[in-house]
């Protein structure tokens, strides 16, 4: 048989409970897999954990206090590529697959951080202005030298990278005083573009297409205010301090969400007319939520359900048997296992979500005027959820923060015992 194209789409930031506008992906003949569990409640560790099928204190991309930031992403470059075994976006290569990234979220799910296809688009959602291979690879080359000097007398023979290089430098300086006036001209954040490139790629069967949005992703305001956002979101992670007027800041969250549903169906309406669906696993996600008020905001260092819960949307190629899901709850991590024509069953009995602290650097909290985190900002939490029990687990003081359920005893004598 044939092998079947594969589509991952990922609606960044999208929490379960604002996706119901997906379920239109039925009459696509999708399959809504229920109690989708993200396995950390930020974006790197969630993508590494999605295509590795790993958790995050298996695979290691995570915050720690020394690894955020410029660091976070040097290290995940060079774990990313330890883990070519069982990445599939690598794995997939190896069988016969042309490889493709289009990827709005240009900060993180980027070559430079280890997700690197064959064909490679990273969409600066600001300014949405699309970079290509080449455009990378100048990129590369200019972090090498260290200043546009060095980048100039470098290439001088050059004529072309010196004009991709002009075009960059230039289309890095872009005016964005539209962006800065209204939250109405942030909601565009890349998703057309990427959506345009579906449209016109021309793909070389079996492909493999992984796809970022990240138009339900802050800022949800004009960004005049945005780093206000941030502020106030790295200050509740310090204090827990949280105000109505604070709240407010994401109000709009519901309107970027559905602009995200809406960009993932017409590009699974693309692929339709343009035939690629029949013979395609499609795969719609999200690599975590929100909090918007509902206990906290933003999405870092807490496991609540807006952070972890999110959905998960699964067609099948027409040759293959629909996988059933199992038990209640299926985690992320079980992406590899949906990839798989040989697995034939989902879900398990308790799926976990991990955090490690708080994942931005320094000087964004010195920026925003406020102390610099403390060790206890960094421990290594674990949210447990499955039939009959839930509960959180500080492993790095070895104490249950929270617990209810029939089965937690058990649990927590043998997270104890471990």
């Amino acid at each position: 048989m044939p092998k079947p194209n594969i589509v991952i789409i990922v609606l960044d930031t999208l929490r379960e409970d604002h996706a119901q506008g997906l379920d239109k992906l039925l009459d696509y003949g999708f399959v809504k897999y229920q109690n989708a569990i993200a396995p950390a409640p930020w974006t790197l560790p969630s993508h590494v954990s999605m295509l590795t099928g790993l958790y995050p204190s298996e695979h290691g991309i995570h915050e720690t206090k020394e690894l955020r930031g410029p660091e976070l992403a040097s290290f995940s470059r060079l774990r990313m590529a330890s883990l070519r075994d069982y990445n599939i976006l690598q794995k997939v290569k190896e069988d016969g697959y042309t490889t493709y990234l289009i990827s709005a979220n240009f900060a993180i799910i980027h070559p430079a951080l280890g997700f690197e296809a064959d064909v490679n688009i990273v969409i600066d959602p600001i300014r949405n202005i699309a970079y290509t291979n080449d455009v990378i690879e100048i990129d590369k080359v200019f972090e090498k030298l260290g200043s546009h000097l060095k980048f100039v007398i470098h290439n001088i023979r050059n004529p072309k990278k010196l004009w991709n290089g002009a075009r960059l430098f230039v289309s890095r300086r872009l005016n964005l005083v539209p962006k800065y006036l209204s939250e109405y001209f942030v909601r565009e954040k890349g998703g057309k573009l990427a959506l345009n490139f579906v449209e016109k790629i021309n793909f070389v069967h079996p492909s493999f297409l992984f796809i970022n949005l990240i138009e339900s992703h802050d800022p949800f305001t004009s960004l005049r205010t945005s780093e206000r956002l941030r502020c106030v979101a790295l200050k509740w992670a310090l204090t827990g301090e949280l105000n109505l007027h604070d709240v407010k800041l994401w109000s709009k969250y519901h309107i970027h969400a559905r602009r995200a549903v809406t960009r993932a169906i017409q590009i699974i309406e693309t692929l339709g007319r343009r035939n690629m669906l029949d013979d395609t696993l499609v795969i719609v996600t999200a690599d975590h939520g929100e909090l918007i008020g509902d206990g906290g905001v933003w999405h870092m260092y807490s496991l609540k359900d807006g952070n972890i819960k999110v959905p998960l949307y699964v067609k099948y190629p027409n040759t293959w048997k629909k996988k059933p899901q199992k038990h209640q709850y299926i985690s992320l991590t079980e992406i590899p296992k949906i990839v798989d024509k040989d697995i034939n069953t989902l879900g398990s009995q308790f799926v976990i979500a991990e955090t490690f602290g708080i994942h931005d650097p320094d000087y964004l909290f010195d920026r925003c005027g406020l102390p610099r985190p403390s060790d206890e900002a960094f421990h290594h939490k674990i949210r447990i959820i499955g039939h009959h029990a839930d509960l959180v687990f500080n492993k790095t003081l070895e104490k249950v923060e929270y617990a209810q359920g029939e089965k937690i005893q058990e649990i927590i004598k043998h997270l104890m015992h471990k």
